[in-house]
């Protein structure tokens, strides 16, 4: 591959992180000479169609992950799944303590990650806890789209105002962002509003709200530098 720019194929894991990758990251990154494609986590096949979305086990999304390394060689590899729910067969999750610092535990499951699939041009990714924390980069976008009918922008305000960064808000059954997000707003849907929401934040307040997003895509920018 010429060092003038790279290829990157992204696996993730709904239509929701799909749509995010498309809209949000793929005109930056262009600009950067990286150019992007995302598909959703192959899931199942029948003789007539291909099942795509949500990572159900980890053996499913390893699969297709070196499936397309195969079948594109001259591309990375790179994944956007949730921490929130990560499948328990997914390398040395039973290892990792329970109560260890959230900014630890993803960077050892994204080394495991790596070292169970174990090919350079590959680039693992693990969102910290899921979609929506990136949502709440800018709480004013979040109830700019969503509360027209009624605000709810001082409890967003209150909410963020806990966390110093909106990667550590919790992945607690009813306390995931997704899941408070459902209690202030009656209707949401996230692939109807997220993709919307963060396009409204925009790139720049994602990257300097969210410290682990902001590593991955300073990652994949610079990739136009290496060769492979």
């Amino acid at each position: 591959m010429s060092d003038s720019y790279a290829r990157v194929n992204i696996i993730v894991e709904g239509h929701t992180e799909e749509t995010f990758v498309r809209d949000v990251l793929t005109e930056p990154l262009a600009a950067q000479h990286v150019f992007i494609t995302a598909r959703r986590v192959e899931t199942g096949r029948s003789s007539r169609q291909i099942y795509r979305g949500g990572m159900t086990t980890y053996a499913k999304a390893r699969r297709d992950i070196m499936r397309w390394l195969a079948q594109d060689r001259q591309a990375y590899v790179t994944t956007m799944f949730d921490l929130y729910r990560i499948p328990l067969d997914f390398p040395d999750v039973r290892l990792i303590p329970p109560g260890i610092e959230p900014y630890a535990r993803i960077t050892a499951l994204e080394k495991a990650l790596e070292a169970d699939i174990g090919i350079e041009r590959f680039i693992p990714y693990l969102q910290l806890h899921e979609f929506e924390n990136l949502l709440f980069s800018d709480v004013q976008a979040i109830d700019t789209v969503l509360g027209l009918r009624r605000s709810q922008l001082q409890a967003l305000q209150a909410l963020r105002e806990e966390f110093t960064s909106p990667e550590l808000i919790d992945d607690g059954e009813d306390t995931a962002p997704s899941k408070r997000l459902q209690k202030l707003y009656e209707g949401y849907d996230k692939l109807a509003f997220g993709p919307r929401i963060a396009t409204h934040i925009g790139l720049a307040k994602l990257r300097q709200e969210c410290p682990h997003f902001n590593a991955w895509f300073s990652r994949l920018e610079n990739l136009q530098f290496s060769n492979l």
